[in-house]
């Protein structure tokens, strides 16, 4: 058989075009050494090219172990997981609102289905394309928070922008393009630690003046995963987090004598609620309260304890989780989102591609943060700002940002063997 026909047969078992183009490069290179050893051994052109294709192996058994090492996969694990906690979020929101607003379940239908649409198109959208589009990404976000600083709409003191008139956004909702824009950057060889931490002090800034505290420190986290994660040096990382924290602190402490009496009162509120029980610490009695009456199996179909106001539906779903379905509900809930986040970081150490990894691990801090602060504001652990529960928090920014995440983690894992196979 000739190597033409050879690699023929070979490539039309492999459905991806792509994976077809490497393999059949590979295998060529292959053959080609194998008949120049042949001729150097005395055999002719001819019979030292079919020698070399029979030795070889059968081109069919070599396509079919081929096209099931190296065809974009899908992760269904992950996948199906999105899905059920999904739909888990959406049955919990009708349950609650049984007796209440019908439009808003309808709108949280909506986003749950607009962020299954979502995450369907990042699956099969090939993610290497926003590579280079790094410091646009970086751009746009940044403009963008400018905006805010033009907006009438107020929300607790924070400025929105409305969306077409559909859809109230606070500046989490640039979080997604900053993690594209530092994925990007971070693979450029002009970047450095302290161009890093130049552009990370700027959009920090516009975050902060945004009075988003809970995006800043979302954004911050997200960016000190990935510069670590990067290729950067380890050692200059650390003395600029450290000049960045000392400086942090610093002004935290000089602007101590501007903070008003009330504001003290919200940090002390924290400590010990019972001596503001009136005022900044009710709320956190009345969780405490909450928490402390669910009892391991709760009080699900008798929930009128429960204030259903926006909070309990979204920055304090875990309390209203738990006091429904009782600590062994929400133990379930927690365990599912520690398999979730153990699935990601599954995914990060199979991913070989430098882009792929840091728009894994950004992914997996943000989705990391806002379940770690959401349950343990919930639970007391940590003061109370306002971070919503990946699908379980009614609201359509929280499913949509969310789900740009988990579709470029699926969109990562896609493409993962075939870019492998690139490297070969």
């Amino acid at each position: 058989m000739r190597s033409d026909h050879f690699l023929d047969e070979v490539t039309s078992y492999i459905r991806s075009k792509e994976a077809k183009k490497y393999i059949e490069a590979e295998l060529k290179a292959h053959l080609h050494q194998a008949k120049t050893e042949l001729v150097k051994k005395g055999y002719k052109e001819d019979e030292a090219e079919e020698l070399a294709v029979r030795n070889m192996g059968s081109p069919s058994d070599i396509g079919q172990k081929m096209d099931k090492l190296h065809r974009p996969k899908i992760d269904w694990k992950l996948m199906s997981m999105f899905l059920f906690m999904s739909a888990a979020g959406l049955f919990l929101f009708r349950f609650l609102f049984n007796d209440g607003n019908s439009f808003s379940v309808l709108k949280q239908v909506y986003s749950v289905a607009g962020s299954v649409i979502l995450v369907c198109g990042l699956l099969f959208f090939d993610y290497r394309k926003l590579q280079r589009w790094g410091w646009v990404f970086f751009t746009i976000g940044c403009l963008i928070l400018v905006q805010f600083q033009f907006s009438n709409v107020l929300v607790n003191g924070s400025p929105r922008i409305n969306i077409m008139g559909l859809l109230s956004v606070d500046s989490f909702v640039v979080l997604p393009l900053f993690l594209l824009a530092w994925a990007g950057m971070l693979q450029s060889k002009k970047m450095n630690v302290y161009l890093a931490a130049i552009l990370y002090v700027c959009s920090a800034f516009l975050f902060l003046i945004t009075v988003n505290l809970q995006a800043t420190v979302l954004f911050s986290l997200m960016v000190s995963v990935m510069v670590w994660r990067s290729g950067l040096n380890k050692r200059k990382i650390l003395i600029t987090a450290a000049v960045l924290l000392t400086a942090c602190v610093s002004l935290l402490l000089i602007s101590l004598r501007d903070i008003k009496p009330y504001q003290f009162e919200r940090l002390f509120a924290f400590v010990t609620p019972e001596k503001f029980s009136e005022t900044s610490g009710y709320l956190y009695l009345k969780l405490e309260k909450l928490i402390e009456d669910a009892g391991w199996f709760g009080h699900f179909g008798s929930h009128g304890k429960i204030d259903f106001s926006n909070e309990m539906t979204t920055d304090f779903i875990f309390v209203t989780i738990t006091y429904t379905l009782g600590w062994a509900g929400a133990l379930l809930i927690g365990l599912l989102f520690l398999w979730m986040i153990w699935r990601i970081s599954r995914i990060f150490q199979t991913v070989k591609d430098p882009f792929g990894k840091m728009l894994v691990s950004g992914s997996l801090a943000l989705f990391t943060a806002q379940v770690t602060i959401s349950i343990g504001m919930s639970l007391g652990f940590l003061p109370i700002i306002s971070v919503s529960l990946p699908f379980m928090s009614y609201g359509a920014l929280s499913a949509m940002v969310n789900a740009c995440l988990f579709g470029l983690i699926l969109s990562v894992y896609h493409k993962k063997d075939v870019l492998r196979l690139k490297k070969i």
